[in-house]
């Protein structure tokens, strides 16, 4: 079953699957300044445009296009989109 998820007043929209190698979103964002929650660790891979992360704690940083950032579960961290982007996601 794909779940759909959106958020932030539909400017971050998801689709989700979970199958026999993990639990996945792959998802879309428009430019903007976004707080996410975990509840579970994750692993967030740029796709497409740009990007800042910041993590607890840490100053904010650049990925470029498929790199990924682990990010630890039960945080709350930021995420800076300088132009709209899409990513992938893998919750553990």
């Amino acid at each position: 079953m794909i779940k759909v998820n959106e958020y932030f007043e539909g400017n971050v929209k998801s689709l989700g699957l979970n199958n026999s190698q993990g639990n996945f979103t792959a998802g879309v964002l428009l430019q903007g300044t976004y707080e996410f929650n975990t509840e579970s660790k994750e692993w967030m891979t740029l796709t497409s445009g740009k990007w800042e992360l910041e993590l607890p704690g840490e100053e904010k940083k650049s990925y470029g296009v498929w790199e990924s950032c682990e990010i630890p579960s039960g945080i709350t961290f930021k995420v800076y989109v300088l132009e709209d982007s899409s990513y992938l996601c893998r919750y553990e």
